[in-house]
């Protein structure tokens, strides 16, 4: 710790070739996720909330950790599918007020132990047609599901493959 009379050397205040880099990829894909979601629009909100996300990130040593890219087509096609599926079942709903729906609080036990994994999919859970997380204990995920006759089940398990995939390889 320097003293208050000496100045912080440039190594303490300057951040690693690793960090700049995790900064760069992160604000790419917050800036790519904020034209996909906003139809390219509203930047003078993303530009400032990806940039802030991105130091965020930086400041709290996150880090996706290693990808394997080779199933990221894969997933890619799988939760645009789902995205699409959920907003069709919503909309369907919204005209047809008749549609039944049968909510109730429902457990999944995840399979994957990887603690990444398990963080994903709670949070990406809530894109998925019908289904929300509200947290995990241990290997159990706590959801809400709009209509539990639904096969969310499957859905969700199929999330989780993909992840465990796209984070961990073939193994998961």
């Amino acid at each position: 710790m320097p003293l208050p009379s000496e100045s912080p050397s440039p190594a303490s205040t300057a951040y690693s070739g690793a960090q700049l880099r995790g900064f760069a990829l992160s604000l790419a894909v917050w800036l790519a996720l904020w034209a996909l979601l906003s139809s390219n629009e509203g930047w003078l909100l993303g530009l400032p909330l990806a940039l802030l996300a991105a130091w965020a990130g930086v400041r709290a040593s996150l880090h996706v950790g290693p990808v394997q890219l080779r199933y990221l087509p894969a997933f890619l096609g799988f939760f645009i599918a789902e995205l699409f599926i959920g907003g069709w079942d919503v909309a369907r709903r919204a005209w047809h007020p008749r549609l039944p729906i049968k909510p109730q609080w429902v457990r999944y036990q995840m399979s994957c132990t990887e603690p990444r994994v398990q963080l994903l999919l709670s949070a990406m859970v809530g894109l998925l047609p019908g289904t929300l997380a509200s947290h995990f204990e241990g290997q159990t995920l706590h959801l809400h599901a709009l209509d539990h006759q639904q096969n969310w089940r499957n859905t969700v398990g199929r999330l989780e493959r993909h992840l465990g995939r796209l984070l961990q390889g073939p193994q998961s």
